[in-house]
């Protein structure tokens, strides 16, 4: 497996992942009513855009390559 490929495999578990930690928070927040669970599922949906945009430069510019 090439290095581009294995970067773009590892950025879409890492997206998985931020989707997987949005609802655990998301879900341990409405049961528990506390706030940092709020920080946390904030904090995750910041990455997951973060990681969206990044991916779709890394495909364009692996593209190039």
């Amino acid at each position: 497996m090439s290095i581009n490929k294995f970067h773009i495999v590892f950025i879409s578990i890492a997206s998985l992942f931020m989707l997987y930690f949005m609802y655990w928070s998301y879900t341990k927040w409405q049961a528990f009513d506390d706030s940092s669970y709020l920080i946390y599922m904030l904090f995750s949906i910041v990455y997951f855009i973060v990681l969206v945009v990044y991916y779709n430069f890394f495909l364009k510019k692996a593209g190039n390559l």
